[in-house]
C-alpha cells in the first residue's frame, strides 16, 4: 500500500512539473483498444468509420448524415473526465451543411446535449461557440479536448481546449445539463446518480450532406482524472 501511494505521488509530482496551460497528460500515438473495439462503432452510422491504426477515417456520401464512434458506458456522476482527439480534413470538401465533430450527452428519452464541437466552412472548428481552428488551417492536425466534472448539484465544471490552450470554461455547474440551462426554464429537476452518458465523435449532421466529406482523427482519448492541473478561469 505504501509503495502504491509513493508511486501515485511521484506521478502527480512529475506531471505538475510539466507546466503548461491545459491538460498535460500524454496521449498515445497508437489508437487505444476501446477505439478499435467493435463496440465503439455507432450502429446509427450511415457509413462506418474505417479504423486504420493510428488514424480513424470518417466519410459521408451525399444524402448521408452520420459516421462516428461512441463511448461512455462507464462514465458516472462524480467522475472527472478528460476526452478529445486530433483532427484534420481538406477544407475544400466542406459543403453548406454544418457538422458536429463531438457531442457529449446525458442518455435519456430524449438525450440531453451537454457539450459539442462544431465544424462549418465559414468558421472552421468551434468549441462551445468559441473559435478553435480557422477554415484555412483545417488541413493540419489540431487537438480538441474537454475536461469535465460530472456533477448534478452545481459543483461541476466544464472546460474546453484547442491545441491544449484554454478557449472556454465554466465552474459551479450542473454538468448533467447544458451550461446555459436555468432552473426557471425547466432545468431544476435532479437526475439519478446512475445516469448514463455518451460521447460520440466523427461526422454528425442534422441534415443530409450535399457533397462527399472525409475527415481523419487520431489520438482519440478519454480517461478518468485524479489530478486536475492548470484549472482555467471562466472564459
Amino acid at each position: 500500500m505504501t509503495a502504491r501511494i509513493a508511486l501515485a505521488l511521484s506521478v502527480v509530482l512529475s506531471l505538475a512539473a510539466c507546466g503548461g496551460e491545459g491538460p498535460i497528460y500524454p496521449v498515445d500515438k497508437d489508437l487505444y483498444e476501446w477505439v478499435k473495439a467493435p463496440t465503439a462503432l455507432d450502429p446509427r452510422s450511415d457509413q462506418p468509420p474505417r479504423v486504420a491504426d493510428p488514424v480513424v477515417h470518417f466519410r459521408l456520401a451525399p444524402g448521408q448524415r452520420r459516421s462516428n464512434l461512441r463511448t461512455g458506458e462507464d462514465w458516472r456522476i462524480r467522475q472527472n473526465r478528460l476526452f478529445g482527439f486530433d483532427v484534420r480534413l481538406d477544407p475544400s470538401t466542406l459543403g453548406a451543411t454544418p457538422i458536429t465533430l463531438s457531442r457529449l450527452v446525458r442518455v435519456g428519452a430524449p438525450d440531453t446535449e451537454i457539450a459539442t464541437v462544431q465544424l462549418d466552412r465559414t468558421r472552421g472548428i468551434t468549441i462551445m461557440g468559441r473559435s478553435c481552428v480557422a477554415p484555412h488551417d483545417l488541413i493540419n492536425w489540431h487537438r480538441v479536448e474537454m475536461r469535465i466534472r460530472l456533477n448534478d448539484q452545481g459543483r461541476g465544471f466544464l472546460e474546453a481546449f484547442c491545441d491544449r490552450k484554454p478557449v472556454w470554461g465554466r465552474r459551479n455547474l450542473r454538468t448533467t445539463l447544458p451550461p446555459d440551462c436555468q432552473d426557471n426554464t425547466g432545468c431544476g429537476t435532479p437526475v439519478t446518480r446512475h445516469t448514463q452518458f455518451e460521447w460520440t465523435m466523427g461526422i454528425m449532421a442534422d441534415h443530409p450532406v450535399q457533397r462527399p466529406i472525409t475527415l481523419q482523427m487520431r489520438r482519440i482519448h478519454q480517461r478518468i482524472l485524479l489530478y486536475i492541473p492548470n484549472r482555467i478561469a471562466e472564459k
